[in-house]
């Protein structure tokens, strides 16, 4: 019997018969480390950029340091607001105080009375009295 182009050889009954070619592979090392190796590679990428990213734990440490900062800063402009609103207080007309307004004249002016002594002050000693 001569095998046709399939590969059958021709016979009566139903089933035909395959001649088979056999191929033998060695087995792969990598192959099976494949699909580990790149989960792990994702993992990676996911745990770096947690970490380091935009959004991850460090960035979310400086922020917090920040917002630490900029808290500090806003208490003290808080403080120096009411302080400024306290003395505007005092210079409206509801509640004009004559000696508040006297003072800031004469401080804005240079004004003195005439029985007062003016004690003149060098730069070096307004800044070691600032201090």
């Amino acid at each position: 019997m001569t095998a046709s182009r399939s590969g059958c050889v021709p016979c009566s009954s139903i089933s035909c018969v395959k001649s088979m070619s056999t191929r033998h592979r060695r087995k792969s090392l990598i192959r099976p480390l494949l699909l580990p190796l790149v989960a792990l590679l994702f993992s990676a990428y996911f745990a770096w950029h947690g970490w380091h990213g935009a959004f991850g734990i460090e960035a979310r440490r400086v922020l917090d340091t920040e917002a630490a900062r900029l808290e500090t800063i806003k208490s003290e402009l808080k403080a120096e607001r009411s302080e400024i609103e306290k003395r505007v207080a005092l210079l409206r007309p509801q509640s004009l105080e004559s000696d508040m307004l006297d003072e800031r004249a004469r401080n804005i002016l240079g004004f003195a009375q005439p029985n007062e002594i003016v004690i003149y002050k060098t730069a070096a000693q307004a800044a070691v009295n600032k201090k």
